[in-house]
């Protein structure tokens, strides 16, 4: 790159110390330290990489300036550059308002952690600002708006999801309000997806949300539903989550991808698993995998799910928060980190336990 179009500068993740002789670059991303040997010019130089200098202003600044001011600077930034302790943009603010200046206020926070993302080479773009236009371009649809999928829409909202569709049967009850997030003690009584709409626009006023009222009874009830969709999160558990799950799972394929976080009660909260079409074991996969655990599959029931279990908010949440971080990162095209395997999170130790789950090469859906 031209000399007068380079201006390098750190990320913002990375703390820069010195020890004498020794420059230490604290990289909050990953919690790695990294040390230098260095001189003076060494550390004028990294002070002035903030984005604003060529490599030639730098080394004309460095020290008073030297012979070889140039080439040393280049040098310094090429090993930086080597080291992933450069970001990808000089300016990144500049970047962040080609959303729109209103935009950019309300993403900021989001738009400077998307572009360490970037700078650390999790996503092919160079500016967080292309992440957060991906989300805003994307729709994701909410199977269930209860304990789970109200913290899953809720942080799609407010992560800029540009289009969101709640799907739910139920109705507005006082026992939902200490752990669904969306609801009030004015919304008893009213139907779920009404009120999670318009707390979801309340929220977000640059995202568009659908509010679809249907008992899911099968795959055909979801047809229109996931049609045109980007992602789905399966939050529903009535009749039974293996029920929905099976449903979502067969409405959304080939074509979409789809997370099965099946639900939680008291200390378990299952995460499930992320099925992308063509990269990702599926559903069917993981029923072959885990349905003749314990050897229950040919158990008869004596005692069955109970109508009522028990359950805590800040459970519900951390559990629905985290699915909602899957989806962000499929439709940001960020890595997924829930494909291939069955995730639960135990609350009592704070462990988050898996088990792969291997895409089966005779499997009548996904094998090839």
């Amino acid at each position: 790159m031209a000399d007068t179009a380079l201006r390098p500068r750190l990320r913002d993740s990375v703390i820069v110390q010195a020890d004498g002789g020794t420059l230490l670059f604290l990289c909050l991303a990953d919690r790695t330290v990294k040390r230098f040997a260095c001189d003076e010019f060494v550390k004028d130089v990294v002070v002035l990489l903030d984005g604003t200098r060529t490599i030639t202003e730098i080394g004309a600044l460095a020290c008073g300036g030297r012979p070889d001011a140039r080439e040393r600077v280049a040098e310094v930034v090429q090993i930086l550059e080597h080291e992933g302790l450069l970001s990808r943009v000089a300016d990144p603010a500049l970047e962040f308002r080609l959303l729109g200046t209103a935009r950019a206020e309300f993403y900021d926070r989001q738009l400077r952690l998307f572009q360490d993302f970037c700078d650390q080479g999790w996503s092919p773009e160079t500016s967080g600002a292309a992440l957060q236009r991906r989300l805003g371009e994307a729709t994701a649809v909410v199977c269930g708006v209860g304990g789970l999928g109200g913290w899953v829409a809720l942080a799609l909202a407010g992560a800029g999801v540009g289009r969101i569709r709640v799907c739910d049967f139920d109705r507005v009850e006082v026992s939902n309000l200490t752990r669904q997030v969306l609801f009030g003690m004015a919304d008893l009584g009213v139907p779920k997806v009404d009120a999670a709409a318009a707390r979801l626009r309340e929220v977000n006023p640059f995202i568009e949300v659908e509010a679809v009222a249907r008992r899911i009874g099968g795959a055909g009830d979801l047809a229109d539903v996931v049609k045109g969709a980007d992602i789905v999160i399966n939050a529903a558990d009535l009749p039974t989550p293996n029920d929905v799950a099976g449903w979502v799972s067969e409405a959304c394929w080939p074509d979409i991808p789809h997370i099965m976080g099946t639900g939680y009660a008291y200390h378990i909260g299952v995460l499930g698993t992320s099925i992308i079409p063509g990269r990702t074991a599926c559903w069917a996969c993981v029923r072959a995998e885990t349905f003749a655990d314990h050897g229950r599959d040919g158990l008869e029931t004596v005692v069955g799910k109970r109508d009522r279990a028990g359950a805590m908010g800040a459970l519900s949440g951390l559990v629905g928060n985290i699915l909602a971080w899957e989806a962000i990162r499929i439709l940001a095209g960020l890595p997924p980190a829930l494909g291939d395997r069955w995730s639960e999170v135990d609350f009592w130790p704070l462990e988050i336990r898996s088990r792969a789950v291997p895409q089966r090469p005779d499997c009548p859906t996904c094998g090839r």
